[in-house]
């Protein structure tokens, strides 16, 4: 059975036809000016020294040369060839704040925007490593356990909003306490949790959670969504847009707290990131460094490319159709 690597090419090959048809305009046509402005005396002369058979040789030459340069870019493959492959990389759980403080702008066009568009982009640059993403407020949600599959790890990402949390306001200790449940406890190495999160702890006391996580081997990445000058929360409303406001009726500003991220990246072998600059890639090596393990191995069906064969064949019949004379007598 043969398969195409790019078989779109293969309509290419409705151009030959087109081409001969062309060839036969192209005769016809010289035929009637030889007939038009040659001497009759040199027409038969003219003809004579004219071998029709080689022109038409030449012609079907040059076509299928064509023919077979359009099949050799379509990438032919048979030949089934068994491949057996390992997965080499590491085990990365991404937690996302989802809290209603991640609606502020002082980053824009907000702090879970942002949040979002950084994770993608780390997704798409990541090599090749198992994913799992979580989602946290005032508790934690698996989002999508460990896999390899990227894609589906974005599709969940996509869909994480303040409003989908059934508990309000943000539990750091929680996120790490479920997060850090992705992992296999057997392992002690290989795993990285990346929070991504503005900082503001409401309730709950991180550091057991975190001193757990370390003893299996976890090492923790903080990234801190921003800034410390702070914004004010946007909360919808009938008439437009409005703030959150304590019980005081004062609008409530959220700060990032970069203090606890920090205190946790350190304690935990890890690093404190700021949304400023280029830090995703900065964060990619440190991930690169952690030892790797195998996963995921397999075999696969591989065929064959086969495309070389009908290149040289093409390259053979061009050569051939430019060679040729078409003058009797002579073949070259």
């Amino acid at each position: 059975m043969i398969k195409w690597a790019n078989p779109g090419y293969l309509y290419l090959l409705l151009v030959v036809p087109v081409m001969f048809t062309g060839f036969i305009l192209l005769y016809l046509h010289k035929k009637r000016i030889l007939k038009k402005f040659a001497d009759h005396q040199l027409i038969p002369i003219l003809i004579e020294r004219f071998n029709q058979r080689i022109f038409w040789i030449k012609s079907i030459l040059f076509l299928l040369g064509v023919a077979f340069l359009v099949i050799s870019l379509a990438r032919p493959k048979w030949g089934e060839k068994l491949q057996i492959y390992k997965g080499k990389g590491i085990d990365i759980v991404i937690a996302l704040d989802a809290s209603k403080s991640m609606y502020a702008q002082d980053i824009k066009p907000s702090r879970l925007e942002k949040a979002k568009q950084d994770i993608s982009y780390l997704l798409d640059n990541l090599g090749t490593h198992q994913v799992g993403i979580t989602a946290f407020a005032g508790d934690c949600y698996v989002m999508c356990p460990l896999t390899t599959d990227i894609d589906a790890a974005k599709l969940f990402l996509d869909i994480i909003e303040p409003s989908m949390m059934p508990r309000p306001g943000t539990n750091i200790a929680r996120a790490i306490e479920v997060s850090s449940s992705l992992f296999n406890p057997k392992e002690e190495t290989h795993k990285a949790l990346i929070l991504f999160t503005d900082g503001e702890n409401l309730e709950g006391d991180p550091m057991p959670a975190l001193e757990r996580a370390i003893e299996q081997g976890v090492r923790v990445f903080t990234v801190g969504i921003g800034t410390p000058e702070g914004s004010p929360i946007p909360e919808s409303s009938a008439g437009g847009v409005v703030y959150k406001k304590d019980k005081d009726g004062n609008i409530v500003i959220t700060r990032m707290a970069d203090r606890l991220l920090l205190l946790i990246a350190k304690l935990s072998n890890g690093r404190f990131f700021r949304t400023e600059g280029p830090y995703i890639e900065k964060l990619i090596d440190e991930l690169e460094a952690i030892k790797k393990k195998e996963f995921g191995g397999g075999e696969y069906v591989q065929f064959e490319e086969r495309y070389q064969y009908f290149l040289v064949i093409s390259f053979g019949l061009f050569f051939l159709s430019i060679f040729l004379s078409e003058r009797k007598g002579k073949w070259v």
